[in-house]
């Protein structure tokens, strides 16, 4: 059977290997002599963005300047009237969709959840660290082993004890069972370890196209901080800075980038915001919480560059209307959705499975 792809999705799924004509990652110079001239060409570009706002087709099927002027953190404005900003709006839409299809619906796709280790898999791995695929279960299971002692096995939202652990205790301590600080357990869940950033942009395995899919990514991420992917890059996107354990409920709603984490002036410190509503919010949000750290410093705790990437997307899908957008064609693979006016994203599916984001398993 022959399904069709509605337009856009087909000029998304162009998008997603190369956007040359709009954008190009390599290292280059400086273009700009001094802080002046930078604080120039910033305030220009604010005042053109201001100029593409109201301009038909920019505001479907998400707000694309507001995604543009999000990335740029440019708030400024000046004179531009002698340039002609027509031909800016193509560019507009181009760039907004090469974010889309490279690395905001990606992410979408694959950050919902780490895969989380079996009992078959809980032991400590034999072989060195630097041996083991990044996201192998046995890498998962160290990692979830070093969360689990460092934040004391406690959900560093919710301060929920881990149930599996609590009664591991109870069976060896009775009535004596007690928390990391010799304190009661208080509430208990299911805790899991959930990556800060995802590790399936670290995967090492895969066809060129898949390869072609993280170096995209990684270059995109590296415009919300310049030289964050080797915080990431290789074993590390599987050590403690880029992980901290969640019960799966907020695993989920981390990953799916509906709840994050902002820094405070406090070392260790951090705001938690939700995107969702009061009803679902518990502990009530935002809410401060202080981290815990592991004796002797032995377990590095999570970097807050890590987490400021992790707010930054939240902040930018929510604001500009792209997680929803991403979320709507995230359900095509829950609904099969193949729609009589072809307005499925069947292409943007279709990236995604040969760029290795989706398995094309509908859960």
């Amino acid at each position: 059977m022959v399904m069709m792809a509605d337009s856009h999705s087909a000029t998304m799924h162009r998008h997603q290997s190369s956007l040359e004509h709009v954008l190009d990652f390599s290292r280059v110079a400086s273009v700009f002599e001094n802080d002046e001239q930078r604080q120039h060409a910033e305030a220009l570009l604010a005042l053109l963005l201001n100029r593409l706002d109201g301009e038909e087709g920019l505001s479907t099927p998400f707000l694309r300047v507001e995604m543009v002027r999000l990335i740029m953190q440019i708030d400024m404005a000046a004179d531009s009237d002698s340039i002609d900003v027509a031909p800016l709006a193509a560019k507009v839409i181009d760039f907004t969709d090469y974010l889309i299809a490279n690395f905001f619906l990606p992410l979408k796709a694959s950050s919902a959840k780490t895969p989380q280790p079996t009992p078959a898999n809980l032991s400590v791995p034999s072989l060195s660290s630097e041996k083991i695929l990044p996201g192998s279960a046995a890498r998962v299971a160290t990692l979830r082993r070093d969360c689990l002692i460092r934040d004391k096995h406690r959900c560093v939202i919710t301060r929920m004890f881990d149930e599996g652990e609590a009664v591991e205790r109870i069976k060896m301590h009775g009535n004596s069972a007690a928390d990391d600080e010799g304190g009661a357990f208080g509430g208990v869940a299911s805790l899991q370890v959930a990556h800060i950033l995802p590790h399936s942009l670290m995967s090492l395995e895969g066809d060129s196209e898949i390869q072609t899919a993280r170096r995209n990514a990684l270059a995109v991420l590296d415009m919300f901080d310049v030289g964050v992917r080797h915080l990431i890059e290789g074993t590390n996107i599987d050590r403690p800075t880029n992980a901290i354990t969640l019960s799966a409920d907020y695993h989920s709603r981390f990953g799916l980038f509906r709840t994050f984490f902002e820094a405070t002036d406090v070392p260790h410190t951090y705001r938690i915001s939700s995107l969702l509503p009061d009803v679902v919010r518990y502990p009530p949000q935002p809410l401060t919480r202080t981290l815990f750290l592991s004796e002797n410093s032995t377990i590095d705790p999570p970097l807050p560059r890590l987490f400021a990437v992790h707010a930054a997307v939240s902040r930018i899908l929510h604001m500009t209307g792209a997680g929803y957008y991403c979320d709507k064609i995230l359900r095509d693979t829950e609904e099969l959705a193949i729609k009589a006016d072809g307005s499925t994203n069947l292409a943007a599916l279709t990236a995604l499975r040969l760029g290795g984001w989706w398995n094309g398993v509908v859960a």
